[in-house]
């Protein structure tokens, strides 16, 4: 196809030269005359360039070497069937004898659970009340029958205890002989507590606040008309430093309130818890 298109390329250039080379009638030439004339023709013999570049025009093109034939690629090789499955009898296992179940047993009843327990009643405890011991008074003598009287050479005095309940701690008395005799013993006890608990308030005021928290017990005596007579730590609080200042409250407390004069006492030893907040 190439050589073909390349021919005709060519040929077309050669007619093309060989018309614009075609040369022309001069015109100083010969002409034809009469009606007898004829027409002349006049050759110019060409160049030998011009006579190469026609024998190179006309010289038929070389052909174009064949490209190489390429090689046949193998057949693709396919890969044999696999042989068909041959189908084995499915083998029935041997089916296993079944027993019976063994009928159950019944099962036991749990005990029911017991009621729980009723929780019990939450009571505040009340406040450490004080323990007052009753200074001992002196008592009349009892009525002797006559054989006694002769058997005994002097009439014996008898001292009773008495020990009140209330708050303001435990209260030991030491006093003499007192014109209390007549005085009932819940009065007796209603008098001590009361003025226990105001002496114990009167211990609280001196304790600074934001100095700690602990409770130290304190043992004092006071008279009779509020003076304080002596203080000692009873029992501790574990820090030292609250000891001190349960002991310092009380010795700032100056007078105390005095005693109630149906008591009939000349001093009085209480037991008292003092607390830092």
């Amino acid at each position: 196809m190439r050589g073909v298109a390349e021919s005709l390329v060519f040929a077309g250039v050669a007619i093309g030269l060989h018309l614009a080379l075609w040369p022309a009638a001069p015109d100083n030439g010969a002409e034809a005359a009469g009606g007898g004339g004829a027409a002349l023709v006049t050759m110019r013999a060409s160049n030998a360039a011009l006579a190469a570049q026609v024998a190179e025009w006309d010289r038929p093109p070389v052909p174009a070497t064949p490209s190489p034939a390429l090689p046949q690629m193998p057949a693709p090789v396919t890969a044999p069937a696999p042989p068909p499955p041959v189908q084995a009898d499915p083998v029935q296992p041997p089916r296993p004898a079944l027993k019976r179940p063994a009928p159950a047993a019944p099962m036991a009843q749990a005990p029911a659970p017991p009621p729980p327990p009723e929780p019990p009643s939450q009571r505040p405890e009340p406040p450490p009340q004080p323990q007052v011991q009753q200074a001992d008074v002196a008592t009349p003598p009892p009525q002797e029958r006559p054989a006694e009287a002769q058997r005994q050479s002097a009439p014996s005095v008898a001292q009773a205890a008495r020990r009140a309940k209330g708050e303001g701690g435990e209260a030991r008395g030491q006093s003499g002989q007192s014109s209390a005799a007549t005085l009932s013993p819940a009065r007796s006890r209603a008098l001590m507590a009361e003025w226990g608990a105001r002496i114990r308030a009167r211990i609280a005021r001196g304790v600074p606040r934001g100095a700690g928290r602990g409770t130290a017990v304190v043992n004092l005596t006071v008279a009779a008309d509020g003076r304080l007579v002596a203080v000692r730590l009873a029992q501790t609080s574990g820090d030292p430093r609250i000891d001190q200042i349960a002991l310092a409250a009380v010795r700032r407390a100056g007078r105390f309130p005095a005693a109630p004069g149906e008591l009939g006492l000349r001093q009085q030893s209480f037991t008292l818890p003092v607390r830092s907040r």
